[in-house]
């Protein structure tokens, strides 16, 4: 492909945020899931060895886990010809444990690590059948995962405030993200008791985390001096990157999904102010580009006609990480200001201006992951009205100031998101047409989960459930009232689950 444009011109019509509209939505992903799968399934078959499988980035592990999230949202595909998802994930899944785990500074993510990236992967499939047992006595989760867990987080806790190693990709971020997630399962006792130690550790963690990012913005600032020096940086690879998958939006994004008691220091302090003022300098760094995000810092002149828009290097981590503040209420209470919501705006508009990205449909470059941020943001503005509501009243006591508006809601970040994805069906390897051949670049790991078709399958499977928890409110805001979803059983199924993107999410089933 020679002369293509990082981008094409976004003159797609947004999707209408009705229940009829959504129901055809709905329906078209449900078809794209299944129609994905099958292309898996063809070509991407087994290793010919299971000792092939790579990493969850880019590699068959990453279609293990894509088969173990649909597991665990198969009832928000289509009733017929349903996804036996978790017999495909068996299937791929390696189920010889080597005594060499590989691990070291600065690959410490299952991310981006193929042994600890295999181990997670095989607690979560043995916490899956525990869930699935009737009777049968329930799966064990093999011991040396377990130590190979336990090793990594010791190899965190030891770095201390070494640098270069807390990006979510391979550093220390992606594995507070995994142990968060391994937290949330239900193991046997036994497993239980023995990841304890691990479950105990994340303050330790965070508190390196933290330590590290003071340190770094403390480096950057004898290299650089006070230009876009931000109070936590964390360099990786000689660079400041700012996006999600290197850089300080994705580490900030994976310290929010802590508990609030594990962003405490001590008796009396916080982590969140120094988060605080970080997330309002990324955001002046936005609102200077008129909505772009630098892909590192200090911002560098590029050879480049435009400035990436793609969730590694780009605005749409930005957004993802807002989507986190501006719904975690201590922070939000304490420390918003209108910068949050006019980076958001911005970033927005970069995103659906620039964001069909001739890369294709995928997560970390591509169209998929552009959308992503937009699903967090619909739930955001949709479900936490009330959070947002008393952080700008909190704001006006704080400061005197009445925080302009800027127009945003639920339904401006769906529409965005839905037409997105539903565009996504036409890139590679979903979509072989003459004209998809021509305009879209087939990425290196066609089927994979961050590069690939597997990370669009995600997120397509995520905004169904999305769609469905939608729906739900809007039955009961028309029969019961705007608040009446709040207390809803069927209404917070849904959101349970939802599981957000890989790498960025809680909710058990990374």
């Amino acid at each position: 492909m020679t002369n293509v444009p990082q981008s094409y011109e976004n003159n797609l019509q947004l999707v209408s945020i009705d229940e009829g509209t959504l129901h055809d939505v709905l329906q078209e992903l449900r078809r794209a899931v299944r129609q994905g799968v099958q292309a898996i399934e063809d070509n991407a078959p087994l290793p010919a060895t299971q000792e092939e499988l790579g990493t969850l980035y880019n590699d068959d592990l990453g279609i293990d886990l894509m088969f173990l999230r649909l597991e665990h949202q198969a009832r928000y595909l289509a009733k017929r010809e349903p996804v036996e998802a978790l017999t495909l994930s068996n299937l791929r899944i390696n189920p010889n444990i080597s005594r060499a785990s590989n691990l070291r500074p600065g690959r410490l993510s299952p991310l981006g690590s193929a042994s600890l990236g295999a181990a997670v992967v095989r607690m979560v499939v043995g916490a899956v059948h525990r869930g699935n047992t009737s009777g049968n006595a329930p799966s064990r989760i093999h011991r040396r995962d377990i130590e190979t867990v336990h090793e990594a987080v010791n190899i965190a806790i030891e770095e201390g405030q070494q640098l270069g190693g807390d990006e979510a990709l391979y550093g220390r971020a992606g594995l507070l993200w995994a142990v968060l997630n391994l937290r949330k399962l239900r193991f046997d006792a036994a497993s239980r008791e023995a990841l304890e130690p691990v479950f105990d550790a994340i303050p330790k963690l965070v508190g390196n985390i933290i330590g590290a990012g003071i340190l770094g913005a403390q480096e950057y600032l004898e290299m650089y001096g006070e230009s876009s020096a931000l109070p936590l940086m964390w360099p990786w690879h000689g660079k400041y990157y700012a996006g999600a998958i290197h850089g300080i939006a994705g580490i900030l994004a994976d310290l929010l999904i802590c508990e609030p008691n594990e962003l405490e220091v001590g008796p009396s302090g916080s982590h969140l102010p120094i988060i605080a003022r970080t997330i309002s300098g990324l955001c002046k760094l936005c609102i200077s580009s008129n909505g772009h995000f630098p892909s590192s810092l200090p911002p560098r002149p590029s050879s480049r006609r435009s400035p990436l828009v793609q969730i590694c290097h780009g605005p749409p981590g930005l957004l993802l990480l807002l989507s986190y503040a501006k719904s975690h209420k201590q922070l939000a209470y304490s420390y918003w200001e209108p910068d949050w919501d006019k980076a958001i705006r911005l970033a927005s508009e970069r995103v659906w201006e620039e964001g069909l990205l001739s890369k294709g449909g995928g997560l970390c470059h591509g169209i998929a992951g552009n959308a992503w941020p937009f699903l967090s943001l619909h739930d955001t503005f949709e479900y936490e009205k009330e959070t947002i509501t008393q952080s700008r009243q909190a704001y006006q006591e704080r400061t005197g100031n009445t925080p302009l508006d800027e127009g945003l809601s639920g339904d401006y970040f769906l529409s965005r998101a839905l037409t997105f994805l539903l565009y996504a069906q036409k890139t590679r390897p979903f979509q072989e047409s003459e004209d998809s051949v021509a305009k879209f670049r087939l990425p290196d790991a066609p089927y994979s989960l961050f590069e690939g078709l597997a990370g669009t399958i995600c997120a397509w499977t995520d905004a169904c459930v999305v769609i469905e928890a939608r729906l739900r409110k809007m039955e009961l805001d028309e029969k019961q009232g705007a608040t009446a979803f709040e207390d809803d059983n069927v209404f917070q199924e849904h959101l349970q689950h939802e599981l957000g993107i890989p790498g960025f999410s809680v909710h058990g089933w990374l």
